[in-house]
């Protein structure tokens, strides 16, 4: 049977473009609701990530503090280390004089006195008296012997003279160990 068309022409035309403007309607609806659910998204993510910028930005900010402090210390520590070690080279270069004494109390042989003692330079020069020429060796063989050497190095009598007693002025200079 044949299609009878009872509608005119005109009619037809505009219920199809009823029908399409609907389907447009639709599927501008379906995107609007799509754009605003990539827009709440794209907020919540920025949202998120904003915060854990913050959140970044504060812990490094706490962080630069304390290197700061650190860095504080670690300049007080150097300064320290210097003043310390200046400090040990100037201990170490000082002589223990109150080990040379007791060391040298234990050599010199009785009967050989100190008149005079001078430190200079790391050396000792020594000058006393003694009752005898062999009380003068027996003090220079003391110094130059194993324990001796301990104190000193190089002895050499620089002056020795007798006068009308018999008493004997010596003049001994020697250079201190640097153990000491």
């Amino acid at each position: 049977m044949a299609d009878i068309n009872l509608l005119p022409q005109e009619e037809k035309s505009a219920e199809n473009i009823e029908l399409l403007r609907k389907r447009l309607t639709v599927v501008s609806i379906v995107l609007l609701v799509g754009v605003s659910a990539f827009t709440l998204v794209t907020l919540g993510l920025f949202t998120s990530f904003a915060s854990k910028r913050s959140n970044l930005i504060s812990k490094v900010e706490q962080i630069s503090g304390q290197i700061n402090s650190f860095k504080a210390t670690e300049e007080l520590v150097v300064v320290v280390k210097g003043k310390v070690s200046s400090a040990e080279k100037v201990l170490s270069s000082r002589i223990n004089y109150s080990n040379i004494f007791d060391q040298l109390s234990q050599l010199v042989p009785a009967g050989v006195y100190f008149s005079d003692m001078k430190f200079s330079s790391g050396k000792l020069i020594v000058s006393g008296k003694a009752k005898s020429s062999a009380d003068v060796a027996g003090l220079v063989s003391s110094l130059v012997s194993g324990r001796g050497a301990q104190i000193v190095s190089n002895v050499t009598i620089d002056s020795l003279s007798a006068d009308d007693s018999g008493v004997y002025s010596f003049i001994i200079s020697s250079q201190l160990v640097a153990s000491n």
